[in-house]
């Protein structure tokens, strides 16, 4: 019974945030003409919104394995307008097809648990965010300090904790890992 209601106010909250996705990205660090990649991004929940705000002048990385979910957040992104947003089809290899140094801020929503190599992604995320990068966590079904030990292993420092601590707020330091 326990699990079952720490789920159901789980699932409340990710509602809530989703609700406000705006909100919460604009809390998360992202401005306009800034690059963002939402990894993992689904139907575009974050997707579109992050678009919104990085403007015309940024872009959003849309990325997901499921070819599904990213048809989804085209046609939504399509009917809202959305020019900005550049999709990446991934078949779960463990290289992203983005270069050295080019994201603002990253976002990892409600994703990390069902990755199986997480060192790998991360490792990832630090080389593709610029010095100083955001990398913006809900782990939702992992423990905040299973998620601070593995990103600070890899060369971030835990900045900020948003959201009634649920979502941490990475820095990248420049020590390249």
């Amino acid at each position: 019974m326990k699990w079952l209601v720490q789920h159901i106010g789980e699932l409340r909250f990710k509602r809530r945030l989703e609700r406000n996705a705006s909100t919460v990205l604009a809390e998360a660090g992202v401005r306009t003409g800034q690059a963002v990649l939402d990894f993992g991004c689904g139907s575009g929940t974050y997707t579109i919104p992050a678009a919104k705000l990085v403007g015309e002048e940024g872009k959003v990385y849309a990325l997901d394995i499921s070819r599904k979910a990213l048809d989804k957040m085209e046609k939504k992104a399509k009917q809202e307008g959305m020019r900005n947003i550049v999709r990446i089809d991934s078949s779960g290899d463990k290289e992203i097809p983005l270069e050295d140094a080019t994201i603002d801020v990253m976002l990892l929503v409600d994703v990390l648990h069902n990755i199986d190599d997480r060192d790998t992604v991360l490792g990832e995320a630090h080389r593709m965010l610029k010095p100083g990068g955001i990398l913006s966590i809900y782990p939702m079904h992992l423990t905040n300090e299973e998620v601070e030990r593995l990103a600070t292993n890899k060369g971030f420092t835990l900045e900020n904790r948003k959201f009634q601590g649920s979502i941490l707020m990475f820095r990248k330091t420049s020590q390249s890992w």
